[in-house]
């Protein structure tokens, strides 16, 4: 369109507004033939002509600068681009986690979670964590926002945390959470490889990273360092441990547990390892087949004289060799039972209760 325009324009310069000399004279000369009226009105052409060529230059510049705009259509403004994430993840439940900005509130909804992020250096970032966490003593200042299998999502979001930590039995509360659009980072561990993974995650989601790789790496030293000394020893056939959760009914840990895991990484075997239940109902008479050398539980239960001494009334239990060779121990449980930093202690703890020899 504009060079039909430009054309036409040019056009009409050219016929009303002449640029060389001769034509300006045989311009006057038919004025000077034509007469006096014909001569007046000559008078006020030049300023027509130029009104008019004024007016056809202006239009071949607009559609010049129309050109250029993309046919006179306006451009539309561009929309602006979503800034990037802080992090994006998968937690441990394969679940995509984007964390929009550097954390710096954070919630823990589990005792594990709260020592993963001690540990990571982020105690100061901790606004809210459960009745039960407990370790280290710093979190006892720390605003309560109910129990471990039932916190309370209303306390949650009042403390306007920018991560959550969460565990595999939080599914209830992740999904609300998600819907007001609290980011939360699920972890679940089993074994030792988990747990390094979740640190990992972590460190990824908070911005310390550095720090969680360097718990990772003292975690993993330590325990090549108890893998070393039991080569050292040949042990044959490794310690058969009985791990009492609970003593009524009687509780023991299956093989999917880092209870498990720890056993197994101290030199021992867990009688119950081929259980696929964590936690499964035992009954006696299967203890007493598996005669363990070694029975570990867990201090709460009591004092470690009177859990033993009950274990020695319980019919045929006097015969078993933990019991005859007093080789029954209390253990700290939230050491043997939770999945996080200090996982490393009870591998170090069961070693030495396994092989006293070694350490």
């Amino acid at each position: 369109m504009w060079q039909t325009t430009i054309s036409t324009a040019r056009g009409f310069i050219s016929l009303f507004c002449p640029a060389d000399s001769s034509s300006r004279g045989e311009q006057r000369k038919t004025r000077d033939d034509a007469g006096r009226t014909r001569g007046e009105r000559g008078r006020f052409k030049p300023v027509f002509l130029l009104a008019f060529c004024s007016f056809w230059l202006v239009l071949a510049a607009l559609a010049l600068t129309g050109c250029g705009a993309g046919n006179g259509a306006p451009d539309e403004p561009a929309e602006p681009e979503e800034a990037p994430p802080f992090a994006r993840l998968t937690d441990q439940m394969d679940r995509e986690v984007r964390v929009p900005d550097e954390p710096e509130r954070v919630v823990s909804l589990s005792p594990t979670k709260t020592e993963i992020a001690y540990a990571l250096g982020l105690g100061d970032r901790l606004v809210g964590v459960t009745d039960y966490c407990n370790y280290p003593p710093e979190v006892e200042d720390i605003q309560k926002v109910g129990g471990f299998s039932d916190p309370n999502v209303e306390q949650i979001v009042a403390l306007e945390p920018d991560l959550v930590l969460a565990a595999s039995i939080h599914q209830e509360e992740v999904e609300k959470l998600e819907e007001m659009g609290v980011p939360v980072l699920v972890l679940y561990a089993r074994n030792l490889e988990d747990i390094y993974q979740g640190m990992e995650l972590v460190g990824t989601a908070t911005g310390n990273e550095a720090e969680a790789r360097e718990q990772v790496d003292s975690m993993q030293e330590r325990i090549e360092a108890v893998k070393s000394r039991l080569e050292m020893l040949d042990i044959g056939e490794p310690v058969r441990v009985y791990y009492e959760v609970y003593n009524d009914p009687l509780m023991s840990a299956g093989g999917r547990t880092i209870i498990n895991e720890v056993i197994s990484l101290a030199g021992g075997k867990n009688i119950f390892v081929d259980v696929e239940e964590e936690y499964p109902v035992v009954s006696a008479e299967s203890i007493l087949d598996s005669e363990p050398q070694v029975i570990l539980f867990p201090k709460y239960h009591g004092t470690a004289e009177l859990i033993i001494e009950e274990m020695r009334e319980r019919p045929g239990w006097d015969e078993l060799p933990a019991v005859q060779d007093e080789r029954v121990f209390g253990v700290h449980d939230d050491v043997f039972s939770r999945p996080g930093p200090r996982v490393v202690e009870a591998v170090e703890e069961a070693a030495k209760i396994l092989y006293p020899a070694l350490f």
